[in-house]
């Protein structure tokens, strides 16, 4: 076998263990009994330590320098495979397994202890986990190398090549145009009535509605599924096997509805990467700012568009003709994009939303600093909700024990929020040039086009590009968050008639 084919049979069997380990975590937050936490997270332990050793071992080196030798003889796309091995080889090399096992186990125990948390609103039930966890963070980012800020060799593990240097200033810029709009508005907000997301609707057509929704936007059934869990979210095992989970309000239609929209962006994202990236290490998202850019786009971009509602209204009427009988297309389309400052992140409106991305930024990015501690956490997301959004929670369950990110240590993930609206704004700029008919599109439920165009310019890349280069790729400039602020001011102003 050559050099490369033995990269890959490598490559298949790490990330075939990987994809079992995904199952468990999802099996976790699905199906699995509630006694048997202690037993899962001994056996994602042992995973995640298998994955571990067969990434950094003796026979993975010799690989990668063979490959390396004759890296020439590859085709462009070979060779951005294999790169994208290196990098995570080199990564792996640097954790000992000690520490990915710790780290592993932790996260099992942190989500229950999370859960209950969340459930009884008492930070101090999750709070020894999350001492932890961050513990384990620091020493993982200590062990990846120097770097100017500690947080960026946790950021770079979900958005490779960006920095707190690069992300600051950009956040900066974004939280003065958010505010700006938001006093522009201000004035007017009692011209938006949204308690029609309110009333009542039942659970189960409400998920029939929004699988219909979503299987009409592309996400593939056939290789795809859907269930509920406490927090929503996406996982793949491979292209031809994506995990979506919702969750369902009785009065909030909202939750469901465009929560599984946002979960199949993310799905179409999966089911559209390369089949030849396949079982490989590029046969994932670019990043996790690139991820949420899908997920987004769709759930926001092409969701909350006027035009999509004058083809999905008339559905939705269908399902709840008595609670939507005094609506009109664009009563409801105001509803759902009513912008004001709100205690939940992801009940948040397109233009609150980054403030809420900005605090938890800068707060775990001081906790992996040592400037605050876990236990100054509580007060300290009260403090910072009052001053970007004026609203202070009244228990945790409202404010820092709303996400589940932290408990499986997730540190470094949050920005990608943010930086997955930036970039959906620059793809949708970018795809009304290279579609000029696609508002017309959405209007009339044609979404192939759009599906397509997604493919071909992001999905079918995998890794193989760096989020930094798929996005001067697509829009012909690296990341800015000007092209977010003109669209939702935009929107702004269109729902406000301001």
């Amino acid at each position: 076998m050559s050099p490369f084919e033995l990269l890959t049979k490598k490559m298949n069997m790490i990330t075939d263990l990987g994809a079992a380990t995904a199952v468990l975590g999802w099996d976790q937050e699905t199906y699995m009994p509630n006694g048997a936490v202690a037993g899962r997270a001994e056996q994602m332990a042992t995973l995640s330590t298998l994955v571990h050793s067969y990434t950094t071992d003796a026979e993975a080196s010799k690989i990668v320098e063979d490959v390396k030798q004759n890296i020439d003889s590859l085709t462009a796309r070979q060779q951005r495979i294999a790169r994208m091995f290196f990098r995570d080889h080199e990564h792996a090399l640097k954790l000992p397994p000690d520490l990915v096992e710790d780290m592993a186990r932790t996260a099992s125990m942190a989500q229950d202890a999370w859960k209950r948390a969340r459930t009884a609103s008492d930070f101090t039930i999750f709070q020894p986990l999350l001492e932890r966890t961050v513990q384990l963070k620091r020493r993982e980012a200590q062990m990846l190398g120097p770097a100017t800020h500690l947080y960026d060799n946790l950021l770079d593990a979900y958005e490779p090549g960006l920095t707190v240097d690069v992300i600051t200033p950009i956040f900066d810029r974004l939280r003065l145009g958010t505010s700006a709009l938001l006093q522009e508005i201000s004035p007017r907000q009692t011209a938006v009535d949204d308690s029609v997301l309110y009333r009542t609707y039942n659970k189960d057509k409400q998920v029939a509605l929004a699988t219909n929704v979503i299987r009409e936007l592309g996400f593939d059934l056939n290789t795809g599924r859907i269930d509920l869990s406490a927090h929503p979210f996406c996982t793949s095992f491979g292209s031809s096997d994506v995990r979506l989970t919702t969750r369902v309000r009785e009065n909030d239609l909202r939750s469901c509805l465009f929560g599984l929209i946002h979960e199949a962006g993310h799905g179409m994202y999966e089911q559209g990467i390369g089949q030849d990236l396949s079982r490989t290490f590029s046969g994932q998202g670019a990043s996790m700012g690139i991820h949420e850019s899908q997920s987004l786009f769709w759930e926001n971009v092409i969701a909350r568009s006027e035009e999509f509602w004058h083809w999905a209204f008339p559905r939705l009427r269908d399902t709840f003709p008595d609670q939507l009988k005094d609506q009109s297309v664009e009563s409801f389309y105001r509803a759902i994009n009513k912008m004001r400052p709100s205690l939940n992140r992801v009940e948040s409106d397109e233009l609150t939303y980054n403030l809420h991305i900005i605090l938890r930024f800068e707060i775990e990015r001081d906790l992996i600093s040592g400037a605050i501690e876990v236990r100054d956490v509580p007060a300290l997301w009260n403090e910072k909700m009052m001053s970007a959004l004026g609203v202070t929670p009244k228990e945790d369950a409202e404010g820092c024990l709303q996400d589940v990110h932290w408990s499986f240590g997730g540190i470094g993930y949050f920005p990608s929020y943010t930086l997955g609206k930036l970039y959906a704004a620059m793809e949708w700029n970018a795809m009304q040039v290279a579609i000029p008919d696609v508002r017309n599109m959405v209007g009339n439920g044609e979404f192939g086009p759009i599906l397509a165009w997604l493919r071909e310019n992001i999905h079918s890349y995998g890794r193989t590009e760096t989020p930094q280069e798929i996005i001067q790729r697509v829009s012909g400039r690296p990341l800015t968050e000007v092209d977010f602020l003109d669209y939702v001011g935009a929107k702004a102003r269109n729902v406000y008639g301001a």
